[in-house]
């Protein structure tokens, strides 16, 4: 019954859309990436896709996905409308040539960074303290995993020189079972939820305690912006797409099967592991989508602090929620 009443709240707002774009128009064509390689993790995207929200909202949507570094030079080439990334992205290659990087992160999909700390239960990390002295692992010194460890030893009080980081690529779940770290830096939709698949219980932190970024979302470039009817049209039908996967994983999940090769129905734990990142206090009060710019004010500090961000920089050069439909929210 839950499922016919969402359909029929579907059926609603395919059909207030497409009276919006005009019934009959031709269909403004646009491309995004999504990141790496087709992923349960878009499936908010890929439901709006399948339930037709793009198509009445007057948009053909490709998506390609690659890695981000790949993507972003044909985003800025003017080869790709939008790109799914980090906002922490956004302020680093803007910062540095911002005629070479003009992007503008323009709808959040996570509200929080998803980066979290986990370790075998038996060596009783539970919080930021207890990772004094301890063996930390990491993909490397680069990314939002490397910003989230120094925002977490930084609110610890401690120093790189208090604990051993070691650098493992992205092994981290195998490192930590093996015993080859004490403690390593994932995903909280990812490690965490394959080992509970195993049975293996895992003390996990969560970094968005700490690292206050307002984690992935929707990139797209100043010029792209001047076309605002057709960026206003993609957002508004991704944020109903968020919405639908909020209500109605198993039904987003399975959408998601028509992109992703092979995809298992154990994968949805994954998306459901994802859905608290996808709102917070601040967008149930403003509408899904919508970036806190306190968000941005502390990724900006922080990043600065750390000495990866300099000279002077204002919140509002990296994002803006103006192309967002407010008050979509979760019926």
């Amino acid at each position: 019954m839950k499922l016919k009443v969402i359909a029929g709240a579907a059926v609603v707002v395919l059909s207030s859309l497409a009276l919006l774009s005009g019934a009959g128009a031709q269909a403004t064509k646009l491309r995004v990436g999504l990141g790496y390689i087709p992923d349960v993790q878009f499936a908010p995207f890929y439901v709006a896709e399948v339930a037709g929200l793009y198509k009445a909202a007057g948009l053909e949507v490709e998506f390609q996905h690659g890695y981000t570094s790949e993507l972003y030079p044909l985003l800025a080439a003017g080869k790709l409308d939008f790109v799914v990334g980090d906002a922490e992205d956004v302020v680093l290659l803007r910062s540095k040539d911002a005629k070479a990087a003009p992007f503008r992160f323009v709808m959040a999909m996570y509200q929080s960074v998803p980066n979290a700390l986990f370790s075998k239960a038996d060596k009783n990390i539970k919080t930021i303290k207890d990772l004094k002295g301890k063996n930390i692992g990491i993909p490397g010194k680069f990314g939002t995993s490397w910003t989230s460890l120094q925002a977490v030893l930084k609110a610890a009080g401690l120093k790189e020189s208090d604990v051993k980081i070691t650098e493992l690529g992205f092994t981290q779940l195998e490192a930590v079972l093996a015993d080859r770290v004490d403690v390593a830096m994932g995903f909280v939709n990812n490690e965490p939820v394959v080992a509970a698949a195993r049975g293996i219980k895992l003390n996990v932190i969560l970094a968005g305690r700490y690292n206050g970024s307002p984690g992935n979302g929707v990139l797209t470039t100043d010029g792209r912006l001047k076309e605002s009817k057709s960026v206003k049209a993609f957002l508004e039908a991704s944020q109903r797409g968020l919405a639908q996967t909020i209500s109605a994983p198993k039904v987003a999940f399975d959408a998601a099967k028509k992109y992703v090769q092979g995809l298992s129905d154990d994968r949805l734990s994954v998306l459901e592991a994802s859905l608290p990142l996808y709102q917070s206090p601040f967008s149930k009060t403003e509408g899904l989508g919508f970036s806190n710019p306190n968000g941005w004010q502390s990724l900006l500090e922080l990043l600065t602090s750390t000495g990866r961000l300099t000279g002077a920089v204002k919140r509002g050069d990296f994002y803006t929620n103006l192309y967002l439909k407010p008050d979509i929210q979760v019926k």
